[in-house]
């Protein structure tokens, strides 16, 4: 076979993943700069995070310690660092525009990622070219996906798959045939811990539960090696030696950051968020809303009564997906063993995905979030649907390459082919978005020299999600906010918000110098029809603030 035939199917798929995720995803692509999916929160966010990136590249200093919450240590590593996308820092300048710029490129590259990744691990497990085709649109497109399109850290999950393709390739191990080590290839298994170790550096959201199942693959793995190692060459013994400590090390290295912010802060989830966010039995069969052909239907019935936070619990996996994993029980190209194993993994894996609401967890989640180091930082159980889709794909990849193996035997290729790519076109229908999209403000005028002078400055209003707005603006030099939006909020933030409710006030100014804040900053198109509109009509008389005004913004200064 040569190269370029070899290459053939891999570059069709990437330019499949790219056209579906464009068509997805219009509404960004047609205004790249000043538009996001789904809301103003960790959209803008996760912008803020790539343009830091790009900032310590040109400009150094701490990369760990951003310009959030007064400067406050590491808080770059109070949620997911989006490390990995790092490259896509090094597009375009500073700045707002081109912050939603490089963001909206890596969503973008996410999707499609995921797409390629799905269709290579099942053409490399066995399963046809169909069966594929269904697993990339499964994978990157599950309807419980949608509900996440402001989460690009739940969305690079195109790592996963293509780690554990490379490390199969690799191995010489499919589905069908099992271990086989006269097919390993050294080199794929290098790259496949390179990759996965590429996977954790997005974040521990989605690489922490994959950091485990790498564990437990390697320990079978090195099971299966000790037994035939007489069959196995020293190349593959190396590649895996090199690989396992280059992931390894990786891994440790990312979660310094994290342990030196519990050590300082100590942030913990507790038991009660937990249970706030553990998806009800329901949510494995309720969808987003944002599903062009499950809206408004049983699907989406219960969506609204899922609060707070639903959008963590509506975990369904989709229709298709289920009807061919259910096939692919009793018909399938896969060994009977391999069938019952994939079917454990799904009833194990959805069930850990119900949290405590399973029996209230006592025997399932709590004994991971008890037992598994840092596994108790994360408080969404709902996200290890993943694992549960991922499963299931593949017993209904098995059922598909059964069902085309069944059909070439007595039709013409082209006709199977029409008829076998039915149930990723099914899947592709299940996916089709409706998403709301967001257009970030412009800075108003007269915010950016305010920016030039020293010293922290809080932006009002100051809350959870609205402090992403201030934060986009800080994007072109970076000054020193009391702002901020992450996954956890260390007590400076936490008391200038409480306090700042009620600015200008004798309260709110004791807060202020209490954590060395001299200006406050209100813009006033982002405090109408709020509680902090009246900030601009209480008096200031006594207190030691000083009041000036333009169009936009009203600047008041501690004296």
């Amino acid at each position: 076979m040569s190269r370029v035939t070899r290459w053939r199917e891999p570059a069709l798929v990437g330019i499949a993943g790219l056209v579906v995720t464009l068509g997805f995803y219009w509404r960004i692509v047609i205004d790249l700069r000043s538009t996001v999916l789904f809301d103003l929160g960790d959209p803008l966010l996760q912008a803020w995070e790539l343009a830091w990136q790009r900032h310590f590249l040109f400009n150094g200093g701490d990369f760990w310690t951003g310009n959030i919450f007064g400067g406050t240590e590491n808080n770059f590593a109070f949620t997911d660092s989006l490390l990995g996308y790092l490259p896509f820092s090094l597009i375009g300048g500073s700045g707002p525009a081109d912050a939603i710029l490089r963001y909206n490129l890596a969503f973008i590259f996410a999707a499609t990622l995921a797409f390629i990744g799905g269709y290579m691990l099942v053409r490399q497990l066995g399963g046809t070219w169909h069966a594929a085709a269904l697993g990339a649109v499964v994978f990157a497109w599950a309807p419980w996906r949608l509900a996440h399109v402001h989460h690009l850290n739940l969305l690079s999950t195109g790592g996963i798959a293509l780690a554990l393709f490379a490390l199969a390739r690799g191995h010489g191990f499919s589905l069908r045939h099992g271990f086989r080590p006269e097919l390993a290839r050294p080199g794929w298994a290098v790259a496949g811990w390179l990759i996965a170790a590429w996977q954790v550096t997005i974040g521990f959201a989605t690489g922490l539960p994959f950091v485990y199942v790498l564990g437990v693959i390697g320990v079978a793995l090195l099971v299966v090696m000790l037994r035939k190692r007489k069959q196995i060459s020293r190349r593959l013994w190396i590649a895996d030696g090199v690989g396992a400590v280059a992931f390894l090390t990786v891994t440790l290295l990312m979660t310094l950051p994290y342990l030196r912010v519990v050590e300082l802060y100590q942030f913990t989830r507790t038991l009660g968020e937990l249970q706030t966010y553990s998806p009800p039995p329901q949510g494995l069969i309720t969808t987003s809303h944002f599903s062009w052909l499950w809206s408004d239907t049983a699907f989406t019935a219960w969506t609204w009564d899922m609060e707070p936070a639903p959008w963590e619990k509506w975990i369904f996996p989709g229709l298709v997906l289920l009807v061919f994993a259910a096939i692919g029980l009793a018909f399938s190209a896969w060994p009977r063993k391999v069938r019952l194993v994939l079917a454990s993994g799904v009833v194990v894996s959805a069930i850990l995905a119900l949290g405590t609401s399973f029996f209230h967890g006592t025997f399932t989640y709590l004994l991971l979030w008890k037992f598994l180091p840092g596994w108790d930082a994360l408080r969404t159980p709902g996200r290890l649907i993943l694992w549960t889709t991922l499963l299931l794909l593949l017993l209904a990849a098995g059922a598909v390459t059964k069902l085309a193996q069944s059909l070439a035997r007595k039709h013409k290729q082209r006709l199977v082919a029409l008829v076998m790519i039915l149930p990723a076109v099914g899947a592709l229908a299940e996916a089709v978005p409706v998403f709301p999209y967001a257009h970030p403000p412009a800075m108003p005028e007269g915010l950016q020299q305010e920016f030039e002078k020293p010293g922290p400055v809080v932006i009002l209003p100051m809350d959870l999600t609205g402090d992403s707005i201030p934060m986009l603006w800080s994007t072109k030099d970076f000054p020193i906010l009391a702002n901020g939006n992450t996954g956890n909020y260390p007590k400076n933030w936490t008391e200038l918000t409480a306090a700042t409710k009620a600015f200008p006030s004798s309260r709110s100014i004791e807060a202020l110098e209490k954590h060395n804040v001299r200006r406050v900053i209100v813009v006033k198109s982002l405090v109408e029809k709020t509680p902090y509109a009246r900030s601009l009509i209480r008096s200031v008389d006594g207190l030691p603030l000083t009041k000036t005004e333009t169009r936009d913004i009203v600047v008041f200064t501690l004296r």
